[in-house]
């Protein structure tokens, strides 16, 4: 049985034969950004992504620990991100104590990935 680092060494990083990653004209992006990041939405789910929303969460806890788990994008606006949670969830708790939190959404059929604080 192989070990984890034959494995690691055996995957693809970025083989354009399969991920053509698509260059980035900040001069031609779009003044909002959300408005960049729909358009982004909109041509991951026409690439066959299968769950464009899905999203990583980073929060902090009390001591300032990273914590990150998966969550599904509900919506956005001009007023933020919005994503499910429960207030008593440990996410929730994080959030009320310490209202930072970064996002990422990866995209690999595009070859793109949105970060957001």
């Amino acid at each position: 049985m192989s070990g984890l680092p034959e494995l690691l060494r055996s995957l693809r990083v970025w083989d354009p034969a399969v991920t053509e990653l698509p260059p980035l004209d900040p001069a031609g992006a779009p003044g909002d950004p959300l408005e960049l990041f729909t358009r982004w939405f909109a041509e991951a789910a026409r690439a066959g992504e299968r769950e464009p929303h899905t999203v990583s969460l980073a929060t902090a806890d009390a001591e300032g620990l990273p914590d990150a788990r998966v969550v599904m994008l509900h919506g956005a606006d001009a007023d933020g991100w919005a994503f499910a949670t429960h207030a008593d969830s440990r996410k929730g708790r994080q959030l009320a104590a310490r209202p930072y939190a970064a996002l990422v959404f990866y995209w690999p059929a595009l070859g793109r990935q949105v970060r957001l604080r």
